[in-house]
């Protein structure tokens, strides 16, 4: 019974051997057909949404300004901006905007302002401003200089925005209106 074992074992091996050694790769076979497609995945879950982009938006502080008689009626105050190009003169956009009230309190509106004197008592109060390369020329025919309230809080301050004309404005942002642009833009006070 050895014998045939032996025997058994040699030729099974021996067999193995040679369909191994004896096969070859043969020429690859014609494609097959597509399969059909598969089902879709589930839909992952929505991220959270991020937060509105000013990489390009460019803005100042909150800045005190002084006015000082120019002509006769005409006062005048200039905020220095070298943010301000010709590429932003030509193709973006420069807001400026007046805080009528304090830093804790804010009452923003923007320029050109213009009041029939409803708020500040003052006949047809003007307050305009002309952007430069570099400079924004506020000109007004009243006294609008920031000043300090009876709280001792700084009233009366001006900040400025520029928007590069590569920045994309939603049309339903109102730039007139200083608390959508603060919150389109992400502003900071």
């Amino acid at each position: 019974m050895k014998h045939m074992f032996l025997r058994c074992t040699s030729v099974l091996v021996l067999s193995a051997v040679l369909l191994v050694t004896a096969c070859k790769k043969g020429d690859t076979g014609p494609a097959g057909e597509k399969g059909d497609k598969g089902d879709t995945g589930a839909t992952g879950a929505t991220g959270a949404t991020g937060k509105t982009g000013t990489a390009n938006v460019i803005y100042s502080s909150w800045q005190d300004l002084t006015f000082s008689a120019v002509d006769t009626g005409v006062l005048a105050a200039s905020i220095t901006a070298p943010k301000i190009v010709d590429s932003i003169i030509q193709k973006g956009e420069v807001k400026v905007y007046w805080n009528i009230n304090t830093a804790s309190n804010p009452t923003v509106v923007a320029l050109p302002y213009s009041d029939a004197g409803l708020v500040f008592g003052v006949p047809d109060l003007q307050i305009t401003p002309l952007v430069k390369v570099g400079t924004i020329y506020l000109y007004s025919n009243y006294n609008v200089s920031s000043r300090t309230s009876s709280t001792n809080e700084k009233v009366w301050q001006y900040r400025y925005v520029i928007i590069p004309g590569g920045v994309s404005a939603r049309s339903a942002v109102n730039w007139n209106d200083y608390s959508q642009v603060k919150n389109y833009l992400g502003l900071k006070d």
